[in-house]
């Protein structure tokens, strides 16, 4: 991770120093920017994703470098929420804690509220082309390609009750329930940037689509089920280190970007 956030930040710094050097009119001129932005997408997954989760909301920041030539880089960090796990409590915790309808007794022998959710992590470094179009020739359609690392996992959480606390998922413990995965992730993207001299009207909308080849990082599961041939209760045990996964995310994104640049002094005529 440091081998990519240290040339980005010194890709940034060199950014700042050249825009700051040559100051232009970014409605007339195309210019070198650095963009420091925050982003929101919605996204609905398919291949495994779907099995296991719903449609998620990605929330995160980055920047992006957008040379006068229309190069684009960007490094992004996007944290993962989705509000939905898919299956019921017994297929997702196991029999071996759960009742017959997949709740579970606390340590003071009542029922405990379990929420059961996504959480994931998505890092990426992408470079794109911006093909001007629209108010000035720093704005237009642009695509992005990139690559980085995807993370998701099943997020366990409960309500703390005094002298309640669910024993088998609490603590440490809940980490043999919660299939984290994780693996290098190919993403690509195609909309419309908007920039003008403002810095506050800078944003862009994005379809988008991540295809994260994922593995187990977890070396145990703890559930438990019943063997429908002999009718006896076995633990899903150690995790096949060979298994992978194929995570597919596809939705719409829009970011909203700080741009960093040194202004063309305005002109004034006098009579």
């Amino acid at each position: 991770m440091r081998r990519i956030i240290i040339p980005l930040l010194l890709l940034l710094g060199v950014s700042l120093h050249l825009s700051a050097q040559t100051p232009k009119d970014i409605m007339k001129e195309p210019i070198s920017v650095a963009m420091f932005h925050a982003t929101y997408a919605f996204h609905i997954p398919g291949l495994d994703t779907k099995v296991l989760y719903g449609v998620s909301h990605n929330v995160g920041g980055g920047f992006t470098y957008k040379t006068e030539s229309g190069l684009l880089f960007t490094f992004d960090a996007n944290y993962i929420y989705g509000p939905k796990v898919k299956g019921d409590r017994v297929e997702i915790l196991g029999e071996g804690i759960t009742t017959e309808v997949g709740e579970i007794i606390g340590s003071a022998g009542n029922f405990v509220l379990l929420e059961l959710n996504q959480r994931g992590l998505h890092l990426q470094a992408e470079v794109g082309k911006l093909f001007p179009l629209g108010p000035n020739p720093n704005s237009g359609f642009f695509v992005q390609a990139g690559l980085g690392y995807l993370s998701n996992r099943i997020r366990i959480d409960y309500q703390q009750a005094l002298l309640n606390a669910p024993l088998p998922v609490d603590k440490d413990y809940r980490f043999g329930y919660d299939r984290l995965r994780g693996g290098p992730a190919a993403h690509f993207e195609a909309g419309y940037l908007l920039l003008n001299d403002t810095r506050l009207l800078n944003l862009s909308v994005a379809l988008e689509v991540t295809y994260a080849r994922t593995r187990d990082l977890r070396d145990y599961d703890f559930r438990v089920f019943t063997n429908p041939e002999t009718g006896v209760m076995e633990p899903v045990g150690r995790i096949n280190p060979k298994n992978r996964y194929n995570n597919l995310y596809y939705g719409i994104r829009i970011t909203w970007s700080i741009p960093v640049y040194e202004r063309k002094p305005q002109e004034f005529y006098y009579d």
